[in-house]
């Protein structure tokens, strides 16, 4: 599924959104365009922001701590970029990818590895799981993890929560993370930081739900 427009982070192509909704901004990939596809250094995301801040967006967004498409290449995504948008004056919307427990602990463990209070002010937000819920990852299942990565990273990031397709925040599959409340039991304070993802034909109507 190919998401071309984060609702708080609506791109141009629809400016009354992005005056009346939220920021422009962008999503940014972990590699380079070469044969190999190369990790992007921090010297590469600071080009991104440099070609970024023509358009006047100040925030992006990243789909994982470390990128491990290619196992024998991984890349130290937020390693490489909170030190970039420090220095270019941006903030990163820092995803977790935690689809599985063993994927989750190693995302959290590589992200300790990195935060530190002086890098903290880079980072608008943490998202745990990107479309977890629409790759059929169940809400009580991906609850934990975000109040764990709460639990660990409050301290530093104000803004932790997750992101995903509009339509599970529409449908319901995404109400026990709204609420904290799994198989009717109060297990957790509701998560209140939540990005929509949509496709840009599901703009308007996207648009008339509740982003946190």
């Amino acid at each position: 599924m190919h998401l071309s427009t984060i609702l708080s982070l609506a791109l141009a192509l629809s400016p009354l959104t992005v005056t009346a909704r939220g920021s422009l901004g962008f999503a940014l990939g972990a590699r380079n365009k070469d044969p190999g596809g190369s990790c992007k250094s921090s010297t590469d995301y600071e080009a991104d922001f440099e070609a970024l801040k023509k358009t006047g967006a100040n925030r992006v967004r990243t789909y994982a701590v470390v990128d491990d498409f290619y196992q024998d290449n991984q890349c130290q995504v937020a390693a490489a970029i909170l030190p970039a948008a420090k220095a270019k004056g941006f903030q990163v919307i820092l995803g977790m990818s935690a689809d599985t427990e063993v994927k989750y602990q190693s995302e959290k463990n590589a992200l300790s590895s990195v935060l530190t209070s002086e890098l903290a002010s880079s980072v608008y937000a943490v998202t745990v799981g990107s479309e977890s819920l629409y790759r059929k990852v169940s809400a009580c299942t991906l609850l934990p993890r975000i109040v764990d990565a709460r639990n660990t990273f409050s301290r530093l990031v104000k803004r932790i929560g997750t992101v995903d397709s509009w339509n599970k925040f529409q449908d319901g599959t995404a109400d026990p993370i709204i609420t904290g409340n799994c198989d009717g039991q109060p297990s957790a304070p509701g998560i209140n930081f939540l990005y929509t993802l949509i496709h840009a034909p599901d703009l308007e109507g996207a648009a008339n739900m509740a982003e946190g």
